[in-house]
């Protein structure tokens, strides 16, 4: 079962202005959840707009304070803000807090040395239980600094499959300040 069933509801009730649009289009909805199309995500923290990637092909889009969230039929995958951190070390520390409420107990076992947007990165894959039903899963998560900001992009699931995982690092990819 999916672990991204519950936090989707709570994220579209709580979604804030900002969000995810597509070339051209009208500014977003407070309530930000956009249909498929590629265009802009953005997220927003503080009142502020703190990074910017481009929306898959394909992909709906939600954001909510401090987070972005993008679906397809063969993924999902979440970024966040880390609050508080000041670097990449800071993300991998809070890395296993940040995710818990999707994936509880998370102990990377594969890490790669990465670089987003010109910066080092960090990304790492384990084991971990669904938050939603305690089931065995698993994270494949990315810590990244843009700007003054340090985030995690996030994609899990009972198994992770190619598409998720390329879809996280392509996400991540994407990543600049806005």
């Amino acid at each position: 079962m999916r672990a991204f069933v519950c936090g989707t509801s709570i994220m579209i009730a709580a979604a804030v202005a900002g969000g995810c649009s597509t070339p051209g289009a009208a500014a977003p909805t407070p309530q930000a959840d956009h249909g498929a199309a590629t265009g802009d995500g953005v997220m927003r923290a503080g009142g502020a707009d703190v990074l910017r990637v481009t929306v898959p092909p394909g992909a709906r889009c939600a954001s909510t304070e401090g987070a972005l969230r993008f679906v397809t039929p063969k993924y999902e995958v979440e970024m966040w803000l880390v609050p508080g951190a000041q670097t990449v070390g800071d993300g991998v520390a809070r890395a296993a807090q940040q995710i818990a409420g999707e994936i509880k107990d998370f102990a990377p076992d594969h890490t790669t040395d990465l670089t987003i947007a010109g910066s080092p990165a960090e990304r790492l894959v384990g084991p971990g239980h669904e938050a939603d039903d305690g089931d065995d899963g698993a994270a494949d998560v990315i810590v990244f600094k843009v700007g003054d900001h340090v985030f995690l992009a996030c994609n899990h699931d009972e198994q992770l499959t190619p598409a998720g995982q390329a879809a996280v690092l392509a996400l991540a990819q994407t990543a600049r300040v806005p």
